[in-house]
């Protein structure tokens, strides 16, 4: 892979963790319902939407090459949020 698409991944990586974040926060209402059923139907469908979405656009951009740097910044993303998330909170 070039550098400029492993540079196009790393970013694409990062702001689709503060999307994630972001739609986490949207559906709280629907993850943490106090039934179960529901509980269960939309935890499964946050996540199904989310990992084809993020696999989907990954194909389009490098052909689906998952590195373990991806996860890392992805993971710096969704952190990243949170943070402001919380600073604006304030």
């Amino acid at each position: 892979m070039d550098l400029e698409t492993q540079i196009i991944t790393l970013a694409f990586s990062f702001l689709y963790g503060i999307f994630f974040s972001l739609f986490v926060t949207v559906n709280h209402k629907i993850i943490y319902n106090s039934k179960k059923w529901i509980k269960l139907l939309g935890t499964f469908l946050v996540v199904l939407i989310s990992v084809l979405s993020y696999f989907l656009i990954l194909r389009f951009i490098n052909d689906a090459a998952f590195h373990p740097y991806c996860l890392i910044v992805l993971i710096a993303g969704y952190y990243l949020e949170q943070i402001i998330a919380k600073h604006f909170k304030k």
